[in-house]
This record gives C-alpha cells, sequence and structure tokens, in this order.
C-alpha cells in the first residue's frame, strides 16, 4: 500500500500551490485530479501581489511572470469599458483606482496578469520537476478518516496518508461527505462562461481593456480579455436557463454580426457565496474554492485560497516532523476563515459594474462606502484580531513589512522555511533558538531601536516582538 504524508485532492491553482509549498518544506505528498489536465478556461486571471510574494518565496516568481508574459499580445492588463457593446463603448474615468490599493503596499513582487489556463500548467510543470507525485486522470472515490491517519481509494488503489487536503473545487466532493455546512447567501447574477476566439484586434486596438460591461435588447453581461487580441470571455447574463443562442448574443455584445468566433469551452456560473462553517474535521481540510466561493469581483477567490494553504503547509510539516503539537493545526481555521468571509463580503458590494472600480453612483453608493482597499484584503490583515491595520510595521500578526536590504534582497527573503528572528545589530544573541538575520542599518520600519528584534514564522507573518516580551529567555513560549 502507498503511504505518504499529505493526499491533495485538486490539481488546480490551490492545490498545485499547496504542492509547492510542501515540497518547499520537504514533506511528501501525492496530488490527485480527475481531469486530465489544466482546464481550458482562462477562468482567475489577475495573481495578486501578496500571492507573487508567496511564489517568490518558493522560487519561481521568475516562471510565473514569464508565461504571463505570454498572455497579452496587445495592449497592458487594465482599464473598463461600459456600453451597449464593445463598438461602441466608452472607457470609465478610473481617476480614483488607487483607492482599490493595487500595489499600494511595499513589496519586491509586481502584480501579475496570468490566466489560470496558463499558470496551472506551469506550476504542474515545476511540481514534477521537483519531483512530486502528481496524478492526473485520477480520481479520488472514497475516504475514511481515523485518529491516526486517513485511508484513501485514488484510481483503484488503496493510500494511507497522514493528512486529507480538500482543493476539489466549490461543489467539493469531500466537503459534501463530511456534511460540513457553510455561511451561504442567494446568488444575485447568473451567467454563461463563453471563451472563444474572435480577432477584434482591430475593434480594440488603442482601447484594451480588462472588463468591458454591455447591455443591450439581446444580451446583458461582460467581455474579459485574455490576451487583448483573438482570445476572449464572454461571459452571458441569463435568468432562467442559458441562452441557446451564444453566437447570436457575442456577435450583439460585440456589435458586428459579421466577425468569426470558434467557440473553444464554455461553463455556467453564477455569484453565490458559500463558506464553510469548519474548515478542518479531524485530518481532513478544506482549503480554496472547497472552503469558499463568491464572485469574482475583486480577484480574491483562488488568490484566497493560495493563502489558505501558505498558512496551512508550514503547520503541517512542523506537525508531521515533530516540531510541533497537532494542536498548531487548529489555528488553521480561525486565522483563514475570517480572512475568506471578508473578502466574500467585499466581492459582494463589487457586483455593480461601477461600484467595483470605485465610482459613485446614486444606486451604488452605500456599497461603495463600505469598500476597503485590496492590500487590506490581501496584504495587511492581521491574524491576532481579524482585522487589518493601516500600514505594515511590524506588528504582531502581520506580514512581515517589506524592506530592501543593501544587498538588494528582501526582508521577506530572509523568511522562511522554518521560524527566523530579524534583528537589529545590537540585539542579543538568539542563534542557539533560531535562524538570525542582522539588519546592519537597524529595525527602524518596525518601530524598533538597534537591538530590536522580531520573530517571525514560515508564512512570513510576524510571531513576537522585543519591545512585546520577545527575548532570548522567553523565545520558546512563542514557537508552536
Amino acid at each position: 500500500m502507498t503511504r505518504t504524508s499529505v493526499l491533495i485532492v485538486g490539481g488546480g491553482l490551490v492545490g498545485l500551490s499547496a504542492a509547492l509549498m510542501l515540497q518547499y518544506h520537504g514533506v511528501d505528498f501525492v496530488l490527485v485530479e480527475r481531469r486530465t489536465g489544466a482546464s481550458v478556461l482562462p477562468r482567475s486571471r489577475g495573481v495578486h501581489i501578496r500571492s507573487v510574494e508567496m511564489f517568490r518565496q518558493l522560487g519561481i516568481e521568475d516562471r510565473v511572470q514569464e508565461v504571463a508574459a505570454t498572455a497579452l499580445k496587445a495592449g497592458a492588463f487594465g482599464g473598463a469599458r461600459h456600453g451597449r457593446n464593445l463598438i461602441d463603448s466608452e472607457a470609465l474615468d478610473l481617476k480614483n483606482i488607487h483607492k482599490m490599493g493595487l500595489g499600494l503596499d511595499p513589496s519586491p513582487s509586481n502584480f501579475c496578469f496570468c490566466p489560470q489556463v496558463l499558470l496551472e500548467p506551469v506550476l504542474a510543470d515545476i511540481a514534477r520537476e521537483r519531483g512530486g507525485d502528481l496524478r492526473f486522470g485520477t480520481e479520488l472515490t472514497e475516504f475514511g478518516a481515523g485518529p491516526d491517519g486517513v485511508t484513501a481509494t485514488i484510481g483503484g488503489e488503496q493510500i494511507e496518508v497522514g493528512y486529507l487536503l480538500a482543493a476539489d473545487g466549490s461543489g467539493s466532493p469531500i466537503r459534501t461527505k463530511l456534511g460540513i455546512t457553510g455561511w451561504t447567501l442567494p446568488p444575485t447574477h447568473k451567467y454563461l462562461n463563453a471563451f472563444a476566439r474572435a480577432d477584434l484586434t482591430e475593434l480594440v486596438t488603442g482601447r484594451t481593456f480588462s472588463q468591458c460591461d454591455i447591455a443591450n435588447e439581446l444580451v446583458r453581461g461582460m467581455i474579459l480579455a485574455k490576451n487583448n487580441t483573438d482570445e476572449w470571455s464572454f461571459h452571458l447574463e441569463y435568468d432562467d436557463a442559458p441562452p441557446q443562442n451564444v453566437l447570436e448574443q457575442i456577435h450583439a455584445a460585440i456589435g458586428k454580426d459579421d466577425v468569426d468566433v470558434e467557440i473553444l469551452a464554455s461553463s455556467t456560473w453564477d455569484t453565490r457565496v458559500h463558506v464553510a462553517d469548519e474548515y478542518r474535521r479531524g485530518r481532513v481540510f478544506l482549503a480554496g474554492d472547497a472552503a469558499h466561493q463568491h464572485a469574482p469581483w475583486g480577484g480574491y477567490g483562488a488568490n484566497t485560497g493560495i493563502a489558505d494553504v501558505h498558512n496551512l503547509t508550514w503547520k503541517l510539516a512542523m506537525v508531521l516532523k515533530g516540531h510541533a503539537a497537532p494542536e498548531l493545526l487548529d489555528t488553521y481555521e480561525p486565522e483563514r476563515r475570517p480572512r475568506a468571509v471578508l473578502a466574500a463580503q467585499q466581492a459582494r458590494i463589487r457586483t455593480d459594474f461601477f461600484a467595483r472600480y470605485g465610482i459613485e453612483t446614486p444606486s451604488n453608493a452605500a456599497d461603495v462606502a463600505q469598500q476597503i482597499d485590496t492590500g487590506s484584503i490581501m496584504s495587511r490583515y492581521n491574524y491576532t484580531d481579524e482585522g487589518y491595520v493601516d500600514a505594515l510595521t511590524g506588528q504582531v500578526g502581520t506580514r512581515l513589512p517589506h524592506v530592501e536590504l543593501p544587498d538588494g534582497r528582501s526582508t521577506l527573503d530572509l523568511c522562511g522555511p522554518e521560524y527566523v528572528v530579524i534583528a537589529g545589530p545590537d540585539a542579543p544573541d538568539f542563534a542557539d533558538k533560531v535562524p538570525v538575520h542582522r539588519i546592519s542599518n537597524g529595525m527602524e520600519w518596525a518601530g524598533l531601536l538597534a537591538d530590536g528584534a522580531l520573530l517571525v514564522r514560515p508564512d512570513q507573518h510576524v510571531a513576537a516582538r522585543s519591545d512585546a516580551g520577545l527575548t532570548p529567555g522567553t523565545m520558546t513560549s512563542y514557537l508552536p
């Protein structure tokens, strides 16, 4: 019988990220995905800065940015349009786009436009190059979890694992079998997502966009760019049943009926909200869409899922290696579930197209007033109080601030795969406890003097500060 430490079920962005993170922490795993390859639908397109920072920690940031560079054939990512159809559409005035917080928080990384259809294969390739056991075209058909492990049947083979990580999507059969309930809100909109090849280069030259909102007598919905030339996603809104006249609606959305359109793939989706009440049931953990589902407005879905497994994998590694008690795993749900609820709430109040871009109108003013910026949702959250901070200054529970070091590296590059101390030049000696990185030019960026120090978790979050109890003698009390 095959035995491994972790079984990952689901080979999408979250499952593949979990695989790479377990490799980073030296944990063996098997990943199974019932699909034979990556989804052909672009789906998620924006990789938030915080996610790119996580890929940087894994040493794959350059590979991800390289594949992203192949995505856009014309024009840059960004911009939004609105009108009866694409031809007649007008650009939105995005002068207040900075309020969304994209790129405002100091970081060594940059936002990455990389459709899921391009990103998934490169993550799978890297995981295989690093020796990962990835089994596409293989389905989990049965599992049973006990106090000492999980027995599962995958592709007709029985396997014993320490823990099962369910990244098996919004319909999660694993969550369903466990009977885990959730916080739900009904959908506000239903869409058919038709991914199509249509050469619109001439129509969008000089007026490229990320999203174009369309409303006329025949069609309501959006056009989303994949490469800003000949690959587009048409999200066609419907009330009761998906439209049968898909090509007619696509032509109406474009504003020309003589454009050659080839539909490459399609699927239906809606804007319902579901956040699981439990992220853990014994030795089974939920992550990504299996744990939380909501509208894509703001791009919080996949990015929240990547952050889920960034939080969980180092904890699994410490427990599996005997460096921490199993109770460490109990911190996963209380740290991550509030982030999913916040992301779902913020996506919900971006349902209106203009609200999505922070443009206030009489009908959306209440929603715009409730919006918080992307940095608060994705980078400046605080695990100690379920809230977020206005600026990262090394507060306990927050992501370590990015500061460029004299050698050109970032403070974030000093973190992981274990706990580390980041200390000023005059700080006491912590070296016999965990790795120590001394910052020659001081710790003022964290509000500390030259003798100050921070204890930082493997996921780049601050665990303790020297002005709040951290000393060489007390440090073990802050370790799991």
